[in-house]
């Protein structure tokens, strides 16, 4: 008797949050990220390793929502989130090409300047 898919999938998403929390620890060490993100992403892979292990303990919000299936759920979920993270990374790329524009600006006056 092989092993069921649900397994298959559990076991990957345990795989997937460790190796995601091992990831975000290298990037706090090598001081990419502070403590602050570290705790927040840790919080985020932890939460998914749970979900992973235990599916079932979702329901109690699942159940009133309607959802027929776990797996809607978690696509409604995930489309939420990726259009959140989207905005939030178009909103940062913005702010930076005004920041360079300006940066750009400055330092071409102060060589106008000098000359």
């Amino acid at each position: 008797m092989g092993l069921s898919t649900t397994f298959w999938i559990q076991f990957l998403g345990v795989i997937f949050g460790l190796g995601m929390m091992y990831f975000t620890f290298v990037k706090f060490k090598r001081k990419e990220i502070t403590k602050t993100e570290l705790m927040i992403w840790f919080t985020g892979w932890i939460l998914l390793v749970v979900i992973a292990i235990i599916p079932f303990a979702l329901d109690s919000i699942i159940a009133p929502l309607r959802f027929y299936r776990r797996l809607d759920f978690f696509v409604v979920i995930g489309f939420f989130v990726l259009l959140g993270l989207g905005f939030f990374n178009y909103s940062s790329v913005k702010r930076m090409e005004r920041k360079l524009e300006q940066f750009v600006r400055q330092d071409a006056l102060q060589k106008v300047e000098k000359k």
